[in-house]
């Protein structure tokens, strides 16, 4: 029983050799009374000893409330969202409030800022900052994902403006997650120079890809299925195919779907067909 007792406790743990430490403890391998106050324990850091699994120095995640910042503590976390930072000098800063639901947020290396604005629906989103170094990512307030990925390695970075929508199944990639080089030179082609920018009002369809240098600009749509890939430099346009080319332009949207707003519209400003009306008198 002791030792299902002391499997229990030490699986919250993250750290490997803490939790070594803390299971010899609870089987009595070890009594607290061996341990010196004053020695040195590897990487004793116990702020990490919580739920989120945080490892390295300056790492902070702070949430926003009607203005008012503060820094999570070491106890606390955001239901529905799983943050595991690897690093030193890592910003993630969450405006709340936030519904969560399935969400990831994983850091590797230093120098990342992630700054997610409040929203009604952040689900099944994962969001990957490695093998790199000072990624930048910026979701706006009440955009809402329902099935997205980012992947932003390498130096690359990700703007999304606010009042978007993603549906499920999208890939945002900020860089290539493998390297394209000359033949002759051997210099590498496919570098992430550009950030990955999406304005306002963006509604991005279900299987969307969006890749390097892609620039999407207010109200626009990406359909389901398309790659963006480029910069479009046009706002109001429909974005749809595989290279994905504007089909239509001086468009907007709506959340709502189209038999619930034309429901609505013609409540508020009913049209009457004087004809109809003759018919059936």
């Amino acid at each position: 029983m002791k030792r299902i007792f002391a499997n229990c406790i030490v699986a919250l743990i993250p750290h490997k050799e803490k939790r070594e430490l803390v299971r010899k403890i609870l089987t009595n391998q070890i009594k607290l009374s061996d341990i010196s106050i004053n020695s040195k324990l590897p990487n004793t850091d116990f702020s990490t000893l919580q739920r989120y699994n945080i490892e390295g120095k300056n790492n902070k995640i702070i949430v926003c409330n009607n203005g008012k910042e503060r820094e999570l503590k070491a106890n606390e976390t955001i239901p529905g969202l799983k943050i595991t930072i690897n690093g030193k000098n890592n910003i993630i800063r969450i405006e709340l409030p936030i519904n969560a639901t399935n969400s990831t947020i994983e850091i590797g290396n230093n120098n990342v800022y992630i700054d997610i604005g409040t929203t009604t629906c952040f689900s099944n989103t994962y969001i990957r900052c490695c093998y790199g170094k000072g990624q930048n990512i910026k979701i706006g307030k009440n955009t809402t994902t329902y099935g997205m990925n980012i992947i932003c390695d390498a130096d690359a970075s990700c703007y999304i403006g606010e009042d978007c929508m993603f549906s499920n199944s999208i890939r945002i990639w900020c860089a290539d997650g493998h390297s394209i080089l000359d033949k002759d030179s051997g210099e590498i082609l496919n570098k992430a120079k550009n950030q990955v920018y999406i304005g306002k009002h963006v509604w991005v369809g279900e299987g969307a890809r969006i890749t390097k240098k892609a620039r999407i600009h207010d109200n626009s749509i990406i359909g389901g299925g398309a790659v963006a890939y480029k910069d479009y430099e046009e706002e109001n346009v429909i974005i749809a195919g595989n290279p994905g080319k504007i089909v239509r332009r001086n468009i907007t949207w709506d959340r709502r779907n189209p038999y619930n707003l034309e429901k609505e519209l013609s409540n508020r400003y009913p049209r009457v067909n004087p004809g109809f009306l003759e018919r059936h008198h």
